[in-house]
């Protein structure tokens, strides 16, 4: 491995590692954050996916106009602002500064791919963030106060900054992947995928503990939750990679979720331990559609991020928000795990659809310097989408 492979590996992990923990600390810490009400905390949880796809579908204007490392610059710099000022104040300042938090996520989450180029790096750092998310932030709070558990973050933030300061921009300059992409199938197994996601970072420990089990057990369930998912987010790009069968890659990783779910619907205090580990697994799919993003793009994948995170973050957002509106409206989690139980039948058939023989391929024509020529924009030639074979299933 050359030494600027290693660099940008690194680099990759660590802006990686910031994409979750804004997320994962609030699921930790919102049944002790004392002024978020029922409808406020239903909306908290939904407006991370709202916020993360509209911010996805301005970054590669952003990229155009700044170059992709001052985009990485500021996004970097807009997120540790953002993350302090959501700490200083009552329901208004954490709700927009949860919302400013998921913009520069956003722009952030929808330029890695590009940058990571499949590399594993990249998913295990988003696994390993989640899991720190959930794991630091309930000890931060018992030991001081919500407002320290959520704003410890954006030091990680202000940190990674720092390195990404020192890192040369040659070594993340953009290179074609090869193989077909399935946009529409693809950006619908995302939302779905993300829905489920972020459900369980927002909701898994208000599920238990409504079902009998202890606050402290709770808070350390969402973390075995998400430390169940580092194995998996590193595995499973290369068994995207390399599984001929991708339909029954996409069964594999979904059925972890369906076990978990199933066991929080039938009897969430019986074996918390387990759902939660099972749930944690299930977050490979994550990691399948991300490298998906990555490897199977005809062109420049950052388009192809913005297309698929964009609008899957905004469909994710609707469904966290429905499950929120069931749990408030009948008192219970039955009617939203049913919910839950009918997203993962989704997400099967869209990611069938998105591996399948023959699809729609919608070409991603943007290519974005990583530094930009002084006044000049990149034109965009408008093609037609076409019919052709797959041949990367």
């Amino acid at each position: 491995m050359s030494r600027a492979t290693t660099v940008s590996t690194v680099v990759i992990f660590i802006l990686a590692l910031n994409l979750r923990p804004a997320v994962t600390s609030l699921g930790a810490a919102l049944p002790d954050i004392s002024v978020a009400g029922s409808l406020v905390a239903a909306v908290l949880v939904a407006l991370p996916l709202w916020a993360i796809g509209l911010g996805g579908w301005a970054t590669p204007w952003l990229c155009g106009r700044a170059g992709t490392h001052r985009t990485v610059t500021l996004s970097l710099i807009g997120l540790a602002g953002a993350l302090l000022g959501r700490v200083l104040g009552g329901p208004i300042p954490l709700l927009v500064g949860t919302a400013l938090a998921c913009l520069s996520i956003a722009v952030l989450g929808t330029v890695l791919p590009l940058l990571a180029k499949g590399s594993a790096a990249y998913p295990l750092g988003l696994g390993l963030g989640s899991t720190a998310g959930a794991l630091i932030t309930p000890v931060a709070v018992l030991s001081s106060s919500w407002r320290v558990g959520l704003g410890l973050w954006a030091f990680v933030a202000l940190l990674s900054h720092r390195v990404w300061r020192r890192t040369p921009g040659e070594f993340v300059a953009p290179r074609r992947a090869s193989g077909p992409v399935r946009a529409r199938a693809l950006t619908l197994h995302f939302g779905l995928i993300s829905t489920v996601t972020f459900l369980v970072m927002g909701w898994l420990p208000g599920i238990l503990r409504d079902g009998g089990v202890s606050p402290t057990t709770a808070g350390a369930c969402l973390a075995v939750s998400m430390a169940m998912g580092l194995p998996m987010m590193w595995l499973v790009p290369g068994w995207t990679r390399r599984w001929r069968n991708q339909t029954l890659l996409v069964v594999v990783l979904a059925a972890p979720n369906v076990i978990g779910v199933a066991g929080l619907l039938v009897a969430p205090a019986a074996a918390p331990w387990v759902w939660a580990a099972a749930t944690g697994m299930g977050m490979g799919s994550l990691a399948f559609v991300l490298t998906t993003i990555s490897l199977r793009s005809k062109e420049g994948s950052l388009s192809l991020s913005a297309v698929v995170q964009g609008v899957g973050y905004v469909v994710a957002g609707f469904g966290v928000l429905a499950c929120g509106w069931l749990h408030t409206h009948t008192g219970g989690w039955r009617m939203p795990l049913l919910l839950v139980l009918a997203i993962l039948l989704g997400q099967v058939l869209s990611g069938h659809l998105s591996v399948s023989r023959r699809a729609t391929v919608i070409p991603f024509p943007y290519r974005f310097p990583l530094r930009p020529r002084r006044g000049i924009i990149p034109e965009v030639p408008l093609r037609p989408p076409r019919e052709i074979p797959d041949v990367g299933a």
